[in-house]
């Protein structure tokens, strides 16, 4: 476990930061003009750079000599130590030595050193929101202008990432900017546009629509069209490539034009390599019918919408999965010409893929075994409560919380939400003094009283009224432990939790939820999610998407299977572009269900958007909103919890059964 982190003291020897511009090349200038650094410390030019050897020996010589030295001279000995370890790539002892540094003794140019090799170590610890205090600070944005070449790009190579992590586009922008200037190899300039291109990539499609069309820079013009053909969910991979051909006649001398993100060029390879026969393998018959149907149909609404873009598509065959014998079923597929196949649905059907040696053809799956592998022949897909509870951890752990308390239903898929959280919420440092399980919706209110201890401080109230045996007064108080909650539950048991935690004296904790919160059907009975974030599928946000039209028009989805629909449309984007995600790790597909990656075991992961109830309704909140206070709840929001919606019976359930 990495040691306890200490606050950074920057405010002892840093004037008032000046107010974020939006322009980037506003911000450019202002860099090239530099804000004074503090007194006594000015920026060192580029001829006074010293490079430390990685000498092991003498980094420890060093460590040991700052141990008993009392004076500044302490902190550049440490800083000294911290860069060689870091150069010999022990992150462990590096991080020993530069979170001892009192940051405020360090010039100019040892404070950006400090903030470099410091800041990638926080990163790579997952305490981003150090990492992005310390590369944000105000000494290293007012003289990286100055800096020395060799310091200067990776420091905005990290600042770019971090920005882009939170969030903050424009910073990030306005780095990747800077960065195209100085870059020195053509290595570093394609290192950088693909960056850029994944930054901007964060942007939804509409707002990318109207950031080309308000800018005056053609330079961003061109690059806020090329993420927009990078994430459009409606076009299939042979649109992209005619779209990405009319992008480069466009704008011939762009520098994402003449070094290209290797994505864009392995992108076209790709497109010239596409199977032209493809068998579906869904159940059509038994207790996963409806969900098979429902891929099936999003599917082919994908199918048809690229045919009448005049996309070349390939030949399909169709086969129930779910009659007669399953290995005799795939075979058929494959003796009837199938170069790829996508299924089965059924769990059980998947866990028999992965234990085959190999396959005949590569294979789609579209639920995930109990053990992963990552061949040529075999990716699982599916729609997994676990994804959404790992996303959760991280994004809580990113805004600084760590005591959780978890309020979650002692059902499978519950159980399963509850254990990956846990997993990823423990691996990245925090901790759960308590899980609230709730058997049923009479239950909520009970367990969340015993999780919060509520119970006991009124019997510490009885025992002090015994004890003095006069009147007092008496305020009931929950447990002081806990600074975030995550909610497990379907919208009618989450319309319960809310108001419960502000009855019980927690409406001031932050909730985060999974997507199962938010039925989207009755803004009044929503009222009561006023406030939590959640995640959630970029499908409920999709206003002007013709795939989610036709599907909406023909096949009326209740919100229980209009994941599935999505889960058949993404099936689509997603097999043609396996050889993508397997060959660069930072791939994304950006889906009707999530932004899609592959794991290191063969599993597609997904990232979901974020919304927040407001007024009884979804609304999608960009990455720089995580970062902004939750509102919170009183006495008074309390209300009577009404019947639930119907839905289907355990339909997560029995998909992963």
């Amino acid at each position: 476990m990495p040691a306890k982190r200490r606050q950074f003291r920057f405010a002892l020897t840093m004037p008032k930061p000046v107010p974020a511009i939006a322009s980037a090349a506003l911000v450019l200038a202002l860099t090239a003009c530099g804000s004074q650094a503090p007194k006594q410390q000015p920026p060192l030019v580029p001829e006074q750079r010293t490079q430390p050897g990685l000498d092991r020996g003498a980094a420890e010589r060093l460590m040991q000599q700052a141990m008993s030295n009392a004076t500044a001279e302490r902190d550049r000995q440490l800083l000294q130590a911290g860069v060689i370890f870091a150069g010999l790539q022990d992150e462990e002892r590096a991080s020993q030595a530069l979170q001892q540094i009192e940051a405020e003794n360090l010039a100019q140019q040892e404070f950006a050193d400090y903030a470099l090799h410091y800041g990638k170590i926080l990163s790579n610890q997952a305490d981003l929101m150090e990492a992005h205090e310390l590369v944000s600070a105000e000494r290293v944005s007012s003289g990286i202008a100055f800096l020395p070449v060799e310091t200067r790009v990776p420091l905005r190579q990290l600042r770019a990432e971090l920005f882009s992590l939170f969030g903050e586009i424009d910073s990030a922008i306005a780095e990747h900017r800077a960065l195209a200037s100085i870059a020195r190899t053509e290595e570093e300039t394609r290192a950088n546009n693909e960056g850029f291109w994944t930054t901007l990539m964060q942007l939804p499609s509409a707002e990318l629509s109207a950031r080309a069309a308000s800018t005056s820079d053609p330079e961003m013009r061109a690059w806020y069209e090329l993420a927009k053909l990078g994430r459009d969910t409606q076009m299939d991979i042979s649109s992209q490539t005619t779209a990405l051909q009319r992008w480069r006649e466009r704008w011939p001398g762009h520098t994402a034009n003449l070094t290209a993100p290797r994505q864009l060029q392995a992108f076209e390879q790709v497109a010239a390599n596409q199977p032209q026969n493809i068998a579906l393998l869904l159940p059509l018959t038994g207790k996963l019918s409806r969900a098979g149907r429902a891929i099936q149909d999003g599917f082919l609404a994908a199918y048809y919408a690229a045919m009448n873009n005049g996309a070349q598509v390939p030949d399909i065959q169709i086969y129930d999965s779910a009659a007669g014998n399953f290995e005799e079923t795939y075979q058929q597929a494959v003796n009837g010409g199938a170069q790829f196949i996508i299924g089965p649905l059924d769990k059980e059907l998947v866990n028999n893929l992965a234990a085959t040696e190999s396959l005949p053809v590569p294979t789609l799956a579209l639920n995930y075994a109990e053990t992963g592998r990552l061949t040529g022949d075999l990716v699982q897909f599916g729609l997994a409560i676990e994804d959404e509870a790992r996303q959760v951890a991280r994004q809580a752990y990113q805004l600084g919380h760590r005591q959780a308390l978890v309020v979650a239903p002692g059902t499978g898929w519950g159980t399963r939400a509850t254990e990956a959280f846990r997993e990823e919420w423990q691996r990245l440092g925090g901790n759960i003094p308590s899980v609230a399980e709730y058997a049923n919706q009479a239950a909520i209110s009970k367990s969340i009283n015993d999780s919060l201890l509520i119970a006991e401080g009124r019997a510490r109230e009885r025992e002090i009224r015994r004890a003095i045996a006069r009147p007092l007064k008496f305020t009931p108080r929950r447990r002081a432990d806990l600074d975030v909650v995550f909610a497990i539950a379907r919208n009618d048991a989450a319309r319960q939790i809310k108001p419960m935690l502000a009855y019980y004296y927690a409406g001031d904790l932050p909730v985060f939820a999974t997507s199962q919160i938010y039925s989207g059907d009755d803004r009044e009975r929503n009222r009561d999610l006023n406030g939590i974030r959640f995640t959630a599928m970029p499908w409920l946000f999709e206003g002007d998407n013709a795939i989610k039209d036709s599907i909406e028009r023909q096949a009326k989805p209740s919100a229980a299977f209009a994941g599935l629909y999505a889960m058949g449309a993404d099936a689509f984007r997603l097999f043609g572009r396996l050889p993508l995600l397997r060959e660069f790790s930072e791939q994304r597909v950006f889906g009707l269900t999530g932004t899609l990656m592959l794991s290191a075991d063969g599993k597609i992961e997904r990232e979901q958007v974020w919304a927040q109830v407001r007024n009884g309704r979804a609304r999608a909140i960009t990455s720089a909103e995580y970062r902004k206070p939750m509102p919170t709840a009183s006495r008074t929001d309390v209300v009577q919890a009404e019947e639930p919606l119907p839905a289907p019976e355990q339909l997560q359930d029995q998909i992963q059964q």
